[in-house]
């Protein structure tokens, strides 16, 4: 999936350190210690346990952001919109490239090495209490939540519902991308958080409140956030980031480091050092395309403004 071509309705898109990819890949180190730049994540907790207080240490003294400031000018097809990420050589034929327009792009490659602590959270982590739960979209006119919406964006086919009421999906036809796998029925199909609701929290969003959260939970402008995935890999991914988890698929393993940075730049989350170790070695590993983890200033600006401007989108969901 290209980021320009793979987002719909809600998808306008989305990147002092400055290496060559090779540099950063010979620099980093198993704790990154070099200045460097990368990003992470997963989902799945069932924890109904209360908060609570937690004596807790930080498991690294250093964590690493995108550096925003990496940016470069490059030449794109003028009739494209483009709004996120792409590869110039897949997308655009001879033709099309005769008309070009300049794009000022993150290179989401390249990290900022902040040498203090990774904060910590004073409460443990418990997903209906820091995210919520699937949201009813009360402007597209259906009884569907976020869950069901995502199913039908997703579908191949015209998706069947339980009942007369069309809330919620029973098949349609999907193409797990962890697995490379057709599944048929939507029980069998899991909306994963790309990166994880547990490692968003541990990442920086414990810090938000609880409608930033909510809003993250059911965000759905940026179509990689939430994935259609196989039951079975989703409870394997877990809440794992690409140090203990990589999707067996290994043609997606480079879409998928790419658009765990994308969903990490967008809500300004923070990167541990195996993490970004694991996406430097899975970058160089897998011969992933430098032109694919470039996003678009604008693009990533309209990110932020939507965020800004749905904050409530939860509180009038609110029952």
């Amino acid at each position: 999936m290209n980021f320009i071509r793979g987002m719909k309705i809600h998808t306008k898109a989305v990147a002092q350190i400055t290496l060559s990819i090779a540099a950063v890949l010979v620099s980093i180190s198993v704790h990154a210690q070099e200045n460097v730049e990368g990003a992470s994540s997963s989902q799945q907790d069932s924890s109904s346990q209360q908060p609570t207080q937690q004596a807790q240490q930080p498991a690294y003294q250093q964590y690493y952001t995108v550096n925003e400031s990496a940016t470069e000018t490059i030449e794109v097809p003028a009739k494209k919109n483009v709004s996120g990420t792409f590869d110039l050589t897949k997308d655009f034929s001879p033709a099309q490239l005769a008309a070009k327009a300049k794009v000022i792009v993150i290179n989401i490659l390249k990290w900022v090495a902040h040498n203090e602590p990774l904060s910590v959270p004073q409460e443990k982590y418990i997903r209906k209490l820091h995210f919520g739960r699937w949201i009813n979209d009360p402007m597209d006119d259906t009884c569907m939540n976020t869950r069901a919406r995502v199913l039908v964006r997703d579908s191949e086919v015209d998706v069947t519902y339980k009942g007369t009421r069309q809330c919620t999906v029973e098949s349609g036809k999907w193409l797990d991308p962890y697995a490379n796998q057709e599944v048929t029925e939507a029980k069998g199909i899991q909306i994963d958080h790309l990166v994880p609701l547990k490692n968003a929290y541990l990442s920086g969003a414990w810090e938000w409140d609880y409608k930033t959260r909510c809003l993250y939970a059911n965000y759905m402008y940026f179509k990689p956030h939430l994935v259609s995935a196989g039951g079975h890999e989703n409870m394997s991914k877990s809440d794992s980031g690409p140090e203990k988890y990589l999707p067996p698929n290994e043609d997606y393993r480079c879409e998928y480091v790419r658009n765990w940075l994308a969903v990490k730049t967008i809500w300004k989350l923070k990167m541990n050092p195996d993490e970004v170790q694991a996406i430097a070695d899975a970058f160089k590993q897998y011969k992933c395309k430098v032109q694919n983890f470039m996003m678009s200033k604008d693009g990533l600006a309209q990110q932020r403004d939507f965020i800004e401007a749905n904050l409530n989108f939860c509180m009038i969901n609110k029952r």
